[in-house]
């Protein structure tokens, strides 16, 4: 999690071309490209698809929501995958 650079482009799901960045918004880098701006939109390349094989959920928290909501959101979604697309989980909590 950092702030954006200027100019730094975006290409959201479901956007038709990337945004331009103004600088200091807040953003998830994977190191090399722009995962997410935070809290709202993640990028294209994060998308799951019918292809997708493995999926890391980032689940972060926002002013007025407690963490035990995010806690039992984290449990609901690893329940759903594992049930309905035969899959399996493990949750990792990282806490700042």
């Amino acid at each position: 999690m950092r702030f954006a650079e200027e100019g730094e482009e975006f290409f959201g799901i479901g956007m038709e071309k990337p945004m331009v960045l103004h600088g200091g918004e807040i953003v998830i880098s994977d190191g090399e490209k722009l995962v997410a701006v935070y809290p709202h939109r993640d990028a294209d390349n994060t998308k799951i698809t019918m292809k997708t094989k493995n999926v890391v959920l980032l689940v972060c928290g926002v002013p007025g929501i407690e963490k035990q909501t995010l806690q039992k959101s984290v449990q609901v979604a690893v329940e759903y995958i594992t049930r309905f697309c035969n899959g399996e989980g493990n949750i990792c909590i990282k806490r700042n």
